[in-house]
């Protein structure tokens, strides 16, 4: 089954609003403008219509801003939601039909992205019950109660409806992050299996044919001193090929050791690989060669609990990860521009990352930098081998 693109449910979700509230103000301006009493006891006069209109066209393009892509990301309500929630409140005062609830319900559509689900079910009932409160003392309708429950319950059923999305999210979020560790994971065994096979081909070549070639060449030496000497021209070929082929065999287990080293630049960029935000740079010194296996998965990992740690505690829209020597250390900084100005309470990816580092005799660090959350991890290093 095709999976629906977020752009057009985004798009689907701005449109229907604005259909909604449009449709909801021209038809309580038009029966406003013929005298129905039900709708209001304010009378249609320029100013009130002027007032009235000016609500909903501000409860319109606060509701369509408050869903595009930006806003629907950041951690704290952004200023349309509540421009919307006013506007909202003031047009359920103004007219006394009860179909203005409809506005408030798209308003608790959008609280659970910013919200605990405590202060979310306590708007979703208390605000229906004070404005069915309010126009039954003003209006003295007779249906206000049942209007009031159906209400209610519309706005639990849209915060049902949300909270399951989110959900949902977030659970397709959490399997994006292990598939991206997964594969990230898989690289880095992959590069040290390379790794090791290379270093067993050299020393197959070293141990069997280094020594059959090394044979041949003295006993061909041999020969030479006690064959007779029509076969001296051969014998010296046959010498001179063996020493070529042991200095080609010597020249290929120099190029197997010297190719050593993790593939770490592609273990990282599987881990950066369909992550939504933030753009992340990723620069690792030339020439850099990470040959221990411990070493290069403790730098993933940090890596990849740092990712985890900007997504969920900042508003970043761009990280930069940095591998370099510095004198006798390894050392890596994740960091971002998301502002944060507290460091996040340590949880268990924090504590396992300084763990790690400490297993090998480095450090890792947290701090607030310039422009957000920096980690630092620094590793012991001499030459290319781990202290």
């Amino acid at each position: 089954m095709n999976r629906i693109k977020p752009n057009l449910i985004i798009a689907a979700d701005i449109i229907l609003a604005a259909l909604t509230i449009g449709f909801l103000a021209t038809a309580l301006i038009f029966l406003w403008l013929g005298q129905v009493e039900a709708v209001t006891r304010v009378p249609a006069t320029p100013a009130w219509i002027a007032l009235a209109s000016t609500l909903f066209l501000l409860n319109l393009v606060a509701n369509v801003l408050a869903r595009l892509q930006p806003w629907r990301e950041a951690r704290r309500p952004p200023v349309w939601l509540w421009l919307a929630m006013v506007s909202a409140l003031l047009l359920m005062l103004l007219f006394g039909s009860g179909i203005c609830a409809v506005l408030w319900i798209l308003v608790i559509a959008q609280l659970p992205r910013y919200f605990s689900w405590r202060s979310c079910l306590l708007a979703a009932l208390l605000v229906p019950m004070l404005v069915g409160l309010y126009q039954g003392l003003l209006f003295d309708q007779d249906f206000v109660l049942i209007n009031t429950v159906l209400y209610a319950l519309f706005n639990l059923f849209a915060l049902y409806i949300c909270f399951t999305l989110q959900a949902e999210q977030q659970a397709r979020e959490y399997a994006s992050q292990l598939v991206r560790e997964l594969k990230a994971t898989q690289s880095l065994l992959s590069s040290a299996s390379k790794r090791d096979e290379r270093l067993r081909i050299a020393r197959e070549l070293h141990d069997l044919l280094g020594h059959h070639l090394a044979a041949l060449s003295i006993q061909l030496e041999i020969a030479r001193h006690t064959e007779a000497q029509p076969r001296d021209h051969a014998i010296d070929r046959a010498g001179t090929i063996a020493h070529l082929l042991l200095s080609d065999m010597r020249e290929a287990v120099s190029e197997f050791r010297e190719r050593r080293g993790l593939d770490l630049r592609q273990a990282l960029a599987s881990l950066l690989e369909a992550v939504p935000r933030p753009r992340v740079w990723l620069q690792i010194q030339p020439g850099l060669i990470i040959d221990d296996v411990h070493c290069a998965e403790v730098i993933l990992r940090c890596a990849q609990e740092a990712l985890t740690n900007i997504l969920r505690h900042s508003q970043a829209s761009r990280a930069a990860i940095v591998l370099r020597q510095q004198g006798a250390s390894l050392q890596l900084t994740v960091e971002d521009n998301g502002g944060l100005r507290q460091l996040p309470l340590p949880g268990n990816g924090m504590r396992g990352m300084q763990e790690r580092a400490q297993d090998i005799g480095g450090r890792c660090d947290w701090e607030c930098g310039l422009h957000g959350l920096k980690l630092t991890l620094t590793l012991p290093w001499d030459n290319g081998l781990l202290v």
